[in-house]
């Protein structure tokens, strides 16, 4: 019987979303379906080829993009449960960590998400700018080393456990301590989730604008997509609410090109120009091979 526990630790249900309700990327899901569907849905048919399923998968990319939605709807495409475990709500609660892994042994087959790895095992000595002065996004603590041990442990623990698909994501994949990502029996996978580009945005439009009960056709989605560089999921969505807020104050029951207008002019973008070039430079300097299946 699927349960839910402490849910601010961690929390085991069946997963809710598919790869439509999440807007853009494409490429991430396909990789995700290689990586960590295929596996659990036909693990006898990659052992007959050959082939190792991935040890652990780390996503990794900005707040807001929906990466945490992409894990719950790879363990539906899966067919598996989806036991969600949040690393910042574990510091101080390395006994949760240990009962939250035993239960992903327990609901196999199913998708293990850990979330903000940075927090639980943060790497020591690294700059967390993205340019000078600017540290948007930087968790304000940390587990101690005993927690960082413990969490390493655990997921060392996992590794063998049939059925059960260890998946991670952090902010920054060059702030998490190495031990976890450079160990192959580890997280020994990863998948980038970039900035948003305008045909994500698009999509991720799509998703909230057809949620505005009455919307003018006159609104132009691919316009919207060219002028929100920088916007991440959260800032299409406080967008669109912006728009219909717009609307209602000006008394009218339809949301036109003009409310967008406004509401351009007062949602900030998440991402900074410099927060999207280090994204990218972080990308490219990173060993290639740990991309592939």
């Amino acid at each position: 019987m699927h349960q839910t526990l402490e849910r601010v630790f961690y929390e085991v249900r069946e997963p809710r979303l598919t790869w439509s309700d999440v807007g853009g990327y494409p490429d991430v899901k396909q990789t995700l379906e290689e990586m960590v569907c295929l596996p659990l849905r036909d693990p006898g048919r990659l052992e007959r080829l050959g082939l190792v399923p991935p040890a652990g998968v780390m996503l990794w990319g900005p707040l807001g993009v929906g990466i945490t939605m992409l894990a719950e709807a790879a363990a539906r495409a899966a067919g598996a449960s989806f036991v969600y475990v949040s690393g910042q709500e574990m510091l101080g609660r390395p006994d949760e960590i240990h009962r939250a892994f035993e239960d992903a042994v327990h609901e196999a087959p199913c998708v293990l998400f850990v979330s903000d790895c940075e927090w639980l095992a943060p790497r020591a000595g690294c700059s967390y700018e993205w340019g000078p002065g600017n540290l948007r996004g930087i968790p304000p603590t940390f587990a101690d080393p005993g927690l960082t041990r413990r969490f390493i442990r655990e997921v060392d623990r996992i590794q063998g456990a049939p059925g059960v698909a260890l998946v991670g994501s952090c902010y920054r994949i060059d702030t998490v301590d190495q031990a976890l990502i450079k160990e192959k029996r580890r997280f020994n996978r990863k998948v980038f989730v970039p900035p948003p580009r305008a045909p994500d945005r698009r999509e991720m439009l799509d998703i909230y604008l057809a949620r505005i009960p009455r919307l003018s056709p006159d609104v132009d989605p691919d316009d919207l997509a060219r002028r929100t560089e920088g916007y991440v999921g959260w800032d299409i969505e406080s967008l669109c609410k912006r728009a219909a807020l717009e609307a209602a104050k000006a008394g009218r029951d339809e949301v036109g090109p003009g409310d967008f207008e406004a509401a351009l002019g007062r949602v900030t973008p998440w991402l900074t120009p410099d927060m999207t070039s280090k994204y990218w430079e972080i990308f490219r300097n990173d060993c290639p091979h740990h991309y592939a299946f």
